[in-house]
């Protein structure tokens, strides 16, 4: 990873804190993705996945997973600083799993939350923001969802994002533990479609 590229750098907490107060706020659509977890998780799930992906490919459906609609900038400067922070942590994601996958781990579990409803919904919709950048290229993805053995890898995911009532049966103990094998299931996915790049193609 080029750590001297500025556009590679991680954001900072204050940089976080002015994105994550941008995507919360009323200037974004009602569909867009709705929080920093949620924005992470799509990312990761883009540059995990079998397909390589064009800003222009992932950027607008940050917003509307349909495409029709933008957010509200209140000026040509907030536009810029903000897709700037959002192109800046898409690069920073891809580049670490490309160049060491093996120490990948969810933004989640990189901040602390005030309580464990907190965390549990952090999880959530890091899991649903994965779901929706698998979305992007579904039938990419097939491959992985037909393997019965490497289809298990994205199951934690699934069942954390709630958009099966296989949560509802959940102990807290079980949810834990799903939670526990996130950044794994990630490694695994990733060697799934770029293992040795995919054993050479």
């Amino acid at each position: 990873m080029n750590h001297s590229d500025p556009l590679m750098q991680p954001l900072s907490f204050d940089e976080l804190t002015i994105l994550e107060h941008f995507i919360v706020s009323e200037q974004t659509p009602p569909d867009a993705l709705s929080s920093l977890e949620m924005l992470d998780g799509y990312m990761t799930a883009a540059a995990v996945g079998p397909q390589v992906f064009e800003v222009e490919d992932w950027y607008a459906s940050i917003w509307d997973q349909e495409k029709k609609q933008m957010p509200v900038f209140s000026s040509p400067e907030e536009a810029n600083s903000i897709n700037a922070l959002i192109v800046r942590h898409n690069n920073f994601i891809t580049a670490a799993l490309r160049d060491d996958p093996e120490s990948f781990i969810p933004f989640f579990d990189m901040i602390g939350y005030e309580g464990d409803e907190e965390k549990k919904l952090a999880v959530e919709e890091w899991a649903m923001g994965f779901i929706i950048g698998m979305e992007l290229a579904y039938d990419a993805w097939k491959p992985l969802f037909d393997d019965e053995e490497a289809a298990v890898l994205s199951m934690s995911i699934f069942m954390l994002s709630k958009v099966s009532d296989d949560f509802d049966h959940l102990t807290e103990k079980e949810i834990a533990e799903l939670t526990e094998t996130i950044a794994d299931s990630v490694i695994c996915i990733h060697s799934f479609w770029h293992g040795e790049e995919a054993e050479e193609e």
